[in-house]
């Protein structure tokens, strides 16, 4: 192998996708380069031979393939990354840019189920892992960008991909990562499964991992010190470690001026406190706290759960399970069930059960409020984790009501500053390039 060809492995030898094919011609060793990622070998080849048989020289063949001949090394490595094919004569003497027969990464790649882009890029992962990294790559043309494969499982074998900017992700999180997948030895079927493998606690609900299926945002994390990983047969992308605050912003926010960027992060805050106290804020002053409250507003709960037959706890933990049902199977049920599931528990098992004074009025208005500000956290995983703390919180106020909440909240708070991710606190602010967080 000559020392030009030497010099590109090394360069890509971190690139798992990366391939070196060795060919004979007119008695002339030939090395055909590229990423399987963004190249159908299978179809640049038989194209390859199809041209030698009609050329009779190396430099005639070279002539017929390409017209960007004999380039320099910074050259040959932007081709590869550009997903050109390169190819080489095994004594350095000649070099052929090539433009290959490309994978499609438009033929399986759909518009995103679960997140909303807007003003952003409509594309989203699919189940192929080779053409996610395409999607990547496609963003993302630079030598920094690492692959790295894993075959992990006991029984059925899947394919994990991790995917990282040299320089940017900590070289302590890169190495805690790959030493964990290493030595997973049980099957990874699920995204619980793989969550499992990087620590999570079983009572804890907290994800370690954020899921998405938009290339942008995975970019976006990349460029932001993490880790991507690609589980086959999964079309998401997981980023570790997972932060409290990427529940907060997302890339789609930089399509807008800075100023509004700021006003919805700070929206999704409030919508994060609003989901978790509002129930247990309506029970701690109608049951345990009305002092709290001015006369006339007193007085205006007070008739509001007049002829309620139901205790404050009961009527909201009654609200709370049934708009838990209603979301979960709006999610399970099929497009076309679920507008007339929505209509159904939305407006009129809500309407019945207020004019059957079930429930008061104050307190539908409350549950919708937490179901909409429900909706404005980043990331399902997020959403479900915050759904199931509510729960803790409106126990916590049934008995003992302001206080309750407080201590709720500052007992969430100790949980969560408790949780780290390959070493990283989950309450950090950001990554540095040290490995350091803040």
């Amino acid at each position: 192998m000559s020392n030009l060809v030497k010099e590109i492995k090394s360069t890509f030898a971190e690139h798992d996708d990366f391939f070196i094919h060795e060919e004979q011609f007119n008695h002339t060793v030939l090395f055909l380069m590229g990423f399987h990622s963004l190249i159908n070998f299978s179809k640049s080849n038989l194209y390859f031979r199809q041209m030698a048989e009609l050329s009779a020289s190396v430099n005639e063949l070279f002539t017929n393939l390409s017209d960007q001949l004999d380039v320099d090394v910074k050259q040959i490595i932007k081709a590869v990354l550009d997903g050109k094919l390169v190819i080489l004569t095994g004594d350095d003497q000649r070099n052929a840019v090539v433009e290959p027969v490309p994978q499609n990464l438009r033929r399986s790649i759909e518009e995103p189920k679960n997140e909303s882009p807007v003003q952003g890029p409509l594309d989203a992962f699919g189940e192929d892992v080779d053409i996610n990294i395409g999607l990547i790559r496609k963003r993302l043309g630079t030598e920094r960008l690492c692959h790295s494969s894993y075959e992990v499982g006991e029984l059925a074998k899947r394919r994990i991909s991790m995917l990282y900017i040299k320089g940017k992700a900590p070289n302590d999180l890169i190495e805690k990562i790959d030493q964990k997948l290493k030595q997973a030895r049980s099957d990874i079927e699920t995204i619980n499964e793989l969550n499992t493998l990087f620590g999570a606690r079983k009572f804890v609900p907290v994800s370690h991992l954020s899921v998405t299926e938009l290339p942008q945002q995975a970019v976006y994390s990349l460029k932001r010190n993490r880790v991507i990983l690609f589980l086959d047969n999964t079309p998401y992308a997981f980023v570790l470690p997972h932060l409290f605050w990427d529940m907060l912003s997302t890339a789609n926010d930089r399509n807008f001026h800075i100023s509004f960027t700021y006003l919805i992060r700070t929206l999704r805050g409030l919508g994060i406190l609003a989901n978790l106290i509002l129930p247990a804020a309506y029970i701690a002053i109608t049951s345990v706290n009305p002092e709290i409250l001015k006369i006339d507003l007193a007085l205006f709960v007070a008739e509001s759960r007049e002829g309620i037959p139901l205790t404050p706890l009961f009527e909201t933990l009654a609200m709370v399970v049934l708009v838990d049902l209603v979301t979960e199977a709006i999610t399970r049920l099929p497009k076309t069930i679920g507008p007339t599931v929505t209509m159904v528990g939305g407006v009129i098992l809500g309407q019945g059960v207020v004019e059957a004074k079930l429930v008061s009025n104050l307190l539908v208005i409350v549950i919708t409020a937490m179901l909409i500000s429900g909706s404005a956290i980043v990331g399902a995983q997020n959403a479900v984790y915050i759904r199931l703390l509510k729960y803790f919180i409106l126990f916590a106020a049934s008995v003992f009501g302001i206080l309750g909440i407080c201590t709720g909240l500052i007992f969430v708070c100790i949980i969560l500053s408790s949780l780290k991710t390959c070493d990283i606190p989950y309450m950090a602010f950001q990554i540095t390039e040290k490995g350091d967080a803040k």
